[in-house]
């Protein structure tokens, strides 16, 4: 090996020693759990959820992502990726629910993947009305 081509591989080596650990493990194999034992109550008359009075409007409660996805439907799904733990959101124009980190989409129904990297879908929660008041439960 030559001076050059020797200077040129010390350099290449220096230089992947400097890369963070993290950019070279790139996405972990972590599994991200879903809140479980859900029971709580939201009031839709209170200003703070006022977002759900209107279809395509979604609140984040209790590390739930609770959207009106339709004049009578609401659906309450963990706000946790599965793919990399990231707070996901809802897109209303795509009926949608969007991670940012990696670009994973979400059925703002079922939580079923739509695309993407993450693993498996959101979970779930039973949702039920009684005049103003939303219960979510597991």
């Amino acid at each position: 090996m030559d001076r050059k081509d020797f200077l040129k591989s010390t350099f290449a080596m220096c230089g992947l020693a400097a890369i963070p650990t993290g950019i070279l493990q790139s996405c972990s194999k972590q599994s991200y759990a879903a809140p479980s034992n859900v029971n709580f109550t939201i009031d839709l008359s209170q200003a703070s959820n006022a977002a759900l009075n209107s279809v395509g409007g979604y609140i984040l409660s209790n590390g739930l992502i609770i959207t009106r996805y339709n004049a009578t439907t609401f659906t309450a799904l963990s706000a946790t990726c599965t793919h990399n733990g990231c707070t996901v959101y809802y897109n209303p124009t795509s009926m949608a629910i969007t991670c940012p980190c990696h670009g994973g989409t979400f059925d703002a129904n079922t939580g079923n993947v739509l695309g993407g990297p993450p693993p498996s879908g959101l979970t779930k929660y039973s949702v039920s009305k009684s005049g103003t008041i939303l219960t979510i439960k597991s």
